[in-house]
Parts: C-alpha cells; sequence; structure tokens
C-alpha cells in the first residue's frame, strides 16, 4: 500500500510518514521522476546530529572541502588566473556570502542525501540551496536512430506537507540549465541521483548506536553486572515486587554504585551478565567506528581515535591520503558541476587552488621540491645543447626520455640565385695588404719598455764582456 500512496498522494500522506525498509525496498513508479529517498535522508540526519563518529567523519569532510577557492586553470600551460566572472561563486548566496559557506552546504548535502542541487535564480537573485530531501529529478526520453535514451529535463521542488510555516507554497519546475546538480557516488539503483556514503553502513551505525544504548543502560543498572537473587522460600508476588523496589531504590543507578549489598531472609545473590570488560566493550564499539570512517574516507588519526606515531608522521601521512583519495577528486568533480553557472573564458576551466589551505602545506612542498628538480633537469639538458627545448620539456615532465629529439642541423649558407653571398667582415686575398705610411707623418716616439728606467730614457749602455767578468770576479780572492 506504501507505493499506491505514494502514486495517488493520498491525502494526510507524504513518504516522510513511511518506513526507511518500505523506501529502500519498493521502486518509484514512474522511471522519469527520481527522487532523494526523504527516509533515508531524515535517517542520516539523525545519524549525524546523534552518532558520533558520522558527525566527526561528516565534520573532517566538510573542514578541509571548504577551504579552496575558484580559480580558471590555462589547459595548456595550467596557470591559475581569476576574473570578475568568479565574483559569483566567491558571493554565492548574496552580500555577506563566502565560497567557503557553499562548499560546506555542498558536501553537507552530499554526505547526508548524496545531491546536492544550487539554483542560479533569474537575475538579480544569488545562487539558491535546494533541500535535496524536497527535490525530484525530472528526465525525459531523447530518441535516436534505432534507440532512445533519458536526459535530465529539470528538477521539481516542492516541500512535504507541514515542512513549512504558514500557508504551504506550490512546487514549481526549474529547468536543468539553471541547477548545478552534484551527486558525486552515484546511485546504481537511478540514472542520475547520487548515493550516500552512509548508505552502505547502515546496519554499522545502528550498531554503534545501540552499543552506546547499552553503555547507558548499563551505568543506569548500578554499573555493574545484572544480579539474581534467590530464595529458599516461595514468595508472594506482591513481595517479589516489593523486593524488586527497594533493591532499585536502594542500589539502582550510577549514583547508589559500588555500595555494600545488603540480603537477609536466606537471599542468595548470583552475578548474570557480561561486563563491559568481559564483553571487549571497546574493541567491538571501535571496530564498528573504523568501518564508519572507511566509508567515509576518513583515516582515524583525523578524528583522534587513533594516536599519533612517528612525531607526527601518521598525521602527515593520513592527510596526504585524505586529500588524494577523496580531497581532490571531488574539488574536480564539485568545479565541473558548478562551471555552468559562470562564465569560463574559452581555453581554460574552472579549477581550485590549495595554495592557502595549511593542512596540505606538506603536499605542496613536496610538489615544489618535485618542481625544483625538474627545472634542475630541463636546465642540464638545455646546457647540453642537443636537444630540442620542446621535447625537453615533454621529456621531463612525463620522465620518459625516449622523447628527447635531437636539435636539427643548420642549413648551410648558399647564395642566392644572382646575389653574392654576404658575409659579416669583408674578404681579401690572403698575404699582407696593409699599406706603409707617408714619410711625411712623423712617427710616434716610443719610450723605454725596461722597468729598470723607470720610462725616463736613462737605462744604462751595454758594457763589454771584460769590464762584467771584473765586476764579477771583485770581492773573490
Amino acid at each position: 500500500m506504501r507505493l499506491v500512496d505514494r502514486l495517488i498522494r493520498r491525502d494526510g500522506y507524504w513518504e516522510g510518514m513511511a518506513s526507511g525498509a518500505a523506501i529502500l525496498t519498493t521502486s518509484y513508479g514512474s522511471p522519469d521522476r527520481e527522487p532523494v529517498m526523504p527516509q533515508l535522508t531524515g535517517w542520516a540526519q539523525r545519524a549525524n546530529g546523534s552518532n558520533a563518529p558520522v558527525f566527526a567523519a561528516v565534520l573532517v569532510r566538510m573542514a578541509l572541502f571548504s577551504e579552496v577557492t575558484f580559480q580558471f586553470q590555462a589547459k595548456d600551460d595550467k596557470h591559475l588566473f581569476g576574473n570578475p566572472a568568479l565574483a559569483k561563486l566567491e558571493q554565492p548566496f548574496g552580500p555577506g556570502s563566502t565560497t567557503q559557506q557553499l562548499l560546506a552546504r555542498m558536501e553537507q548535502d552530499v554526505s547526508l542525501a548524496g545531491n546536492a542541487f544550487i539554483w542560479d535564480a533569474p537575475a538579480p537573485g544569488p545562487l539558491v540551496r535546494l533541500r535535496p530531501d524536497w527535490t525530484t529529478i525530472i528526465s525525459e526520453v531523447i530518441a535516436v536512430d534505432g534507440g532512445w535514451y533519458r536526459q535530465p529535463a529539470g528538477y521539481w521542488f516542492e516541500p512535504p506537507r507541514g515542512a513549512t510555516a504558514g500557508e504551504q507554497p506550490p512546487g514549481f519546475f526549474i529547468p536543468a540549465d539553471e541547477v548545478a546538480h552534484w551527486a558525486p557516488v552515484p546511485d546504481p539503483q537511478a540514472d542520475f541521483r547520487g548515493m550516500s556514503w552512509l548508505t552502505p553502513v547502515m546496519r554499522d551505525i545502528q550498531g554503534d548506536d545501540g552499543l552506546s544504548v547499552y553503555k547507558i543502560k548499563y551505568l543506569s543498572n548500578n554499573a555493574s553486572p545484572n544480579l539474581l537473587i534467590k530464595y529458599a522460600q516461595k514468595l508472594q508476588p506482591g513481595t517479589v515486587d516489593s523486593i524488586r523496589e527497594r533493591m532499585q531504590a536502594r542500589y539502582g543507578g550510577p549514583d547508589n554504585a559500588f555500595k555494600t549489598l545488603v540480603l537477609d531472609q536466606g537471599a542468595d545473590a548470583t552475578v548474570i551478565g557480561n561486563s563491559l570488560a568481559q564483553m571487549n566493550f571497546d574493541g567491538v564499539q571501535s571496530a564498528g567506528a573504523e568501518r564508519i570512517l572507511a566509508a567515509a574516507n576518513v583515516p582515524a588519526v583525523l578524528v583522534g581515535l587513533e594516536p599519533l606515531r612517528g612525531a607526527g608522521r601518521g598525521y602527515q601521512e593520513s592527510m596526504q591520503k585524505f586529500s588524494n583519495i577523496y580531497a581532490r577528486p571531488q574539488w574536480r568533480s564539485a568545479c565541473a558541476t558548478l562551471a555552468k553557472l559562470t562564465d569560463v573564458p574559452a581555453g581554460n576551466r574552472l579549477w581550485f587552488d590549495t595554495s592557502d589551505v595549511a593542512a596540505l602545506q606538506d603536499g605542496e612542498m613536496e610538489r615544489g621540491q618535485t618542481v625544483l628538480v625538474k627545472s634542475q633537469a630541463v636546465l642540464a639538458l638545455n646546457q647540453a645543447a642537443k636537444y630540442d627545448p620542446d621535447s625537453i620539456i615533454a621529456a621531463v615532465n612525463s620522465g620518459d626520455l625516449t622523447q628527447l629529439k635531437p636539435l636539427p642541423e643548420p642549413p648551410p649558407l648558399t647564395a642566392l640565385p644572382g646575389k653574392p653571398v654576404q658575409h659579416m667582415l669583408p674578404q681579401a686575398q690572403p698575404g699582407a695588404t696593409a699599406e706603409p705610411l707617408p714619410s711625411s707623418m712623423p712617427r710616434i716616439p716610443v719610450g723605454s719598455t725596461s722597468p729598470g728606467d723607470g720610462g725616463n730614457g736613462t737605462r744604462p749602455g751595454p758594457r763589454p764582456a771584460s769590464a762584467r767578468r771584473s765586476l764579477n770576479g771583485a770581492g773573490h780572492d
């Protein structure tokens, strides 16, 4: 009857009144409508508000995802730049709003409902977030030669009955061109609808909630195992009730924990049930939390459920894994979705800038070191002067040295038809070609070049060999 009720929209009924099992096990009747499961969304919202691992995972994802800023990236050399066309994404919800608010809302909707709908309202309106559980995807059949396919035609937005104060506003249709629909995890049972990462861990979340309830009940029950009190004689029903009430009043609850238990009239107390230590409570609850975080792609060390190792190295490795596996694919997908809401210059694409994200600075340093090593390789290959510059860049970026191409040989210098070869210096026949100076031109006097006369022409004249011998032999008898 649930499916019939949904189709005929019985008075006083809406899908939020159905059970989660009914929503998950029945079809939606019309293939051209794909509503987000309202009951699953409501359950996810309750889990986010009451389950600590779920809240921590959503909060960490939302905190990192909302840190980036939008830029345009050139497709040829990958440089980033901005222009006034990004103003719509920098103040998406009007003056005072920020890009971080837009990204936080998108990540929150995707985590809890699997879909995020951002409507570019007609001018001068801002961007509008459409609640996923109030939005239905409308598709149409497109006939082609030999077959057909479906594509989104628009979105029907309608709050359920009683969801808004005052008179119920009517639903309305929004064309597909005006809505950026982001669904990073596709629903295998739908063509266009996304799926929340909480869907496969529903049982784990229920188990974690059950353990929390068990712990609370355990503390309320005197923070000790259950007791079985036996009497040798048969007791009247009224006596049994009276003993139970007195036991609860005197020894029940955490305020009465560890008090001495005193029994009379031959009563015998026997411990039944397991304590928290006997049932390995911490291990069982940690296993459920780890499965929840695994579905969220969040390392346990980032939410404080795992101690740091190696002087913080565990944090750096976990953050790098988290950013590479979760954040960067999400940013790339979100940019592709939001690009339809802004005027992207030709030859470029909407992209994200992580330079101001403090959590990724270690990764940015590693990438900077990589750029430095590549630059040194380019410099060394250029200094070799043997390879084409374009092939050097291609080889360094790809790591494939086989892409290096040698420089082509320069063409020989040949004269054009009817024109002599032009050289930089005038050519002359071999041999001396200088003409002597005329006799009328006086020569420039050249002074002594000996360092002994100081350049004043007083250099001593030559002496005969006999005089030099006499000087050398003086004083040696």
